[in-house]
């Protein structure tokens, strides 16, 4: 019930609405996620960030950026399909 968040909840409402209709892959980047991953990579003292709306996009993004054609990934099937699908996506080698 503090004032100082209702307010900001009430003024994000009003400039941007009650949410996008999907991920930012689909509905495109807005600038309060600009705003937030400078917020955050100031106060963690990084060049950059990225925020994911989810651990599935998370998981799909991370292998792409964390592996070259010179690595190798083993998985295992029972692994989360999230997980798979980032290795699928990736150019390492997959075992």
């Amino acid at each position: 019930n503090n004032e100082q968040v209702v307010a900001a909840a009430k003024a994000a409402l009003d400039n941007y609405g009650a949410g996008l209709s999907s991920v930012r892959f689909i509905c495109g980047t807005q600038n309060i996620h600009r705003d937030l991953e400078k917020k955050i990579s100031e106060f963690h003292g990084r060049e950059d960030t990225i925020v994911y709306a989810s651990c599935f996009d998370a998981n799909a993004g991370l292998f792409e950026i964390l592996t070259t054609p010179e690595d190798a990934v083993l998985s295992d099937e029972l692994n989360h399909a999230s997980i798979i699908d980032g290795i699928r996506l990736c150019k390492a080698k997959k075992f």
